[in-house]
């Protein structure tokens, strides 16, 4: 296994560099140059405004109550994409733009349950004292 590991980390590169050879065989190097450039600086501007980026989706969350762990994987899915966005190459930047489509998650973990009306509760029953004086003759 630690092989497998050790030898996905060497292709990763060599693939990257592979695809870059392909595209500028494809389309020119000149756009293939633009499109290296075109990607680093929206990794850059990406990171640059992912502080605010995060504070104003956390400040969402909060006023909503939903504040959980969906909301923090979508700005690690944020963070990593602008990382990959940095990266010259065809494979991550596909990578990074999988990661930024909105994925509607399913999951309910960390998400408060919907009110549905029903109190859960536990009751005893106590029958009134009669504290009415009487007169007994």
């Amino acid at each position: 296994m630690p092989y497998l590991l050790f030898g996905c980390l060497l292709a990763y590169p060599f693939l990257e560099v592979m695809s870059l050879i392909w595209l500028a065989d494809t389309i020119g190097t000149f756009w293939t140059l633009i499109w290296v450039i075109a990607s680093f600086c929206l990794g850059i501007l990406m990171l640059r405004h992912h502080r605010l980026a995060v504070g104003l989706k956390l400040m969402h969350d909060v006023r909503t109550g939903q504040v959980g762990i969906n909301s923090l994987l979508g700005i690690a899915r944020y963070f990593i994409a602008a990382v990959l966005l940095l990266i010259p190459g065809l494979i991550s930047d596909a990578i990074a733009l999988v990661l930024l489509l909105p994925w509607k998650n399913k999951s309910t973990i960390g998400q408060p349950r919907p009110d549905d009306g029903i109190i859960e509760a536990e009751y005893r029953r106590v029958d009134p004292v009669d504290t009415t004086p009487r007169i007994d003759r």
